[in-house]
């Protein structure tokens, strides 16, 4: 595009011309498996910070920034080529019916959207993995919802996983119940292992760090300063049926129990952390009782963020760690899914 740029205002670029360009573009990106065929065109040239993939349009910029030159201006008939925004690509993607699901998902009352696509300008992933997460989440995967409502083969809907009816990407992701105690444990698991890693370091319960997928922490970890648990059933005075979250942090130094918990997806955001709270809340009464501390607090380590790392005291920055290793077991999932067996 330098290059390009260069060039226009000095030599005669038609529209057609600047259109086949961008399309040869295009074509070279999915050839490298960079761009799939169905995803949304207007996301690919919006910029990361908005969700999109901020691939440079080359018609735009020569509308744009080269058409008030001499060879254009001496001409008696002038007028300035038509150049497309960002909101109007914005515009143009949110009125997709199957794209623009993950535009209004991003644009929730409850959704930070400058966090929530981060991952886009900072989880310097490979192409073909940030290409296959971009095919999700604008719902063009193949899966049997798809090929049954959209390409209109006759395909059943029938998950091929648990048998139910409904193989939606949503479905895959969080809701197939063949799936639940391996996949998406997994995957809860490597986000508590990043907050439990953290927490470990901060209160000198561990002495170094490592990657957080090679992180195996122990049940009780424990010292003067802290007691952090691991997964581990809390035992109670009265029954209580939710006693084990992913995570138990006793502070000493200010006498505060915090029960940490995954939230596994992120839909309904203010729902299922109300859910959560709800189902934490007799064990927190009873562990603020047994401990004598001054009070117990059940944080999401997935949600609302940034409440939730300064209350466990952990740096912002540690929401981008997240956030990577959720897309990419999001991918993971996906990707071993639909090598099942039809």
């Amino acid at each position: 595009m330098p290059l390009l740029i260069y060039t226009f205002g000095i030599l005669k670029w038609t529209q057609t011309e600047l259109d086949t360009l961008d399309c040869k573009v295009r074509k070279l990106l999915r050839a490298c498996r960079m761009y799939h065929p169905r995803s949304s065109v207007m996301r690919l040239y919006i910029p990361r910070k908005c969700g999109g993939r901020g691939l440079l349009n080359a018609k735009n910029l020569h509308n744009l920034d080269k058409s008030l030159t001499p060879l254009f201006l001496g001409k008696e008939n002038w007028r300035m080529p038509n150049v497309l925004n960002n909101s109007d690509r914005v515009a143009v993607w949110k009125s997709k019916e199957l794209h623009g699901r993950f535009y209004k998902a991003l644009s929730g009352p409850d959704v930070d959207q400058i966090a929530s696509v981060s991952w886009l300008q900072f989880g310097d992933l490979f192409g073909e993995t940030e290409d296959f997460l971009c095919a999700i989440m604008d719902e063009v995967i193949k899966t049997r919802n798809y090929r049954n409502n959209i390409m209109k083969d006759g395909t059943l809907v029938i998950c091929r996983a648990c048998h139910r009816p409904g193989e939606s990407l949503r479905h895959i992701v969080s809701g197939c119940s063949h799936l639940a105690n391996g996949e998406y444990l997994h995957s809860d698991n490597q986000v508590a292992r990043i907050v439990h890693q953290q927490l470990a370091l901060r209160f000198g319960l561990i002495d170094f760090e490592m990657p957080y997928y090679e992180y195996d922490p122990a049940s009780v970890f424990e010292n003067s300063s802290a007691l952090l648990y691991w997964d581990r059933t809390i035992i109670t005075d009265g029954y209580i049926t939710a006693n084990r979250s992913d995570i138990v942090l006793f502070d000493r130094s200010v006498r505060r129990a915090i029960i940490v918990d995954t939230i596994p997806h992120d839909d309904n955001l203010v729902k299922a952390e109300k859910e959560k709270v709800f189902k934490y809340l007799d064990l927190a009464h009873d562990i603020t009782a047994m401990w004598n501390v001054e009070s117990t607090v059940i944080r999401s380590s997935r949600e609302k963020l940034r409440p939730t790392y300064f209350k466990l005291s952990l740096g912002c920055w540690i929401k981008g760690r997240i956030q990577k290793a959720v897309v990419l077991e999001t991918a993971r999932i996906v990707r071993r899914f639909l090598t099942l067996e039809p």
